[in-house]
């Protein structure tokens, strides 16, 4: 594995630390990181070895001040022009959302505190209703579309797209059950495809358009890839 590989999965480990408030243990990273723990324990000896290398001890809690993060909420909200919700903190907030979870126990309940009105929910019917379109090349085939994930779980994130989209997403193998680092392959797939058919390749319009859970790692793949 090249330098540039062990640059990325540290900073995978750095994404994932802020985005928990602590330092990730193994089950974590497993369960919503970049790559797997093994990969981490194969390239750099150990996972508490992974730790120190990207900066951090084992079971290391980040404290950060309760009027900060609410005095964030009010800030994205003034950028934004109306409450932010836990998935704009996390693509553009100094904090993740998760850090909110963690201090208040809702993200609802952060933005009360921070005196603001929190959104009206959206039903999950709206959210699994697909598209008339491939999200990336605008066919609407008559086979329909799939469903690609980014992530799996009870936190699942994706976008529908057209089969041969699809496949595209997932040329070279980067599939979860081919490659622990499918998640960074498929992105730079994505971005490559995208920019045959849009002109706006801005991190925040790809992460938005193609539902794809953080910013940060739109930004890594964008500077592996060639546009």
């Amino acid at each position: 594995m090249g330098e540039d590989r062990r640059e990325d999965m540290l900073d995978a480990l750095h994404r994932l630390a802020e985005e928990l408030g602590e330092t990730p243990t193994t089950t974590e990273m497993n369960d919503r990181g970049e790559y797997w723990a093994s990969q981490y324990q194969n390239e750099f000896g150990g996972w508490n070895e992974a730790l120190r290398e990207a900066g951090f001890e084992p079971n290391q809690v980040w404290k950060v001040p309760t009027d900060d993060l609410l005095n964030e909420i009010r800030q994205l909200a003034r950028e934004l022009n109306q409450t932010p919700t836990k998935e704009q903190m996390d693509d553009r907030g100094e904090y993740y959302g998760r850090s909110y979870l963690k201090r208040f126990g809702s993200w609802n309940e952060a933005v009360r505190q921070a005196g603001l009105e929190p959104n009206q929910r959206i039903s999950q019917s709206a959210f699994r209703e697909p598209p008339d379109a491939c999200r990336l090349c605008g066919d609407a085939p008559d086979a329909g579309l799939d469903f690609h994930h980014w992530r799996y779980g009870e936190n699942k994130a994706g976008c529908y797209l057209c089969r041969t989209c699809h496949d595209d997403v997932h040329a070279g193998g980067m599939r979860p059950d081919n490659d622990p680092g499918w998640l960074m392959g498929a992105v730079e797939n994505l971005i490559r495809c995208h920019a045959k058919y849009s002109e706006e390749t801005s991190v925040p319009a790809i992460t938005s358009r193609y539902n794809i859970p953080s910013e940060g790692l739109v930004a890594s793949a964008m500077s592996n890839v060639e546009m």
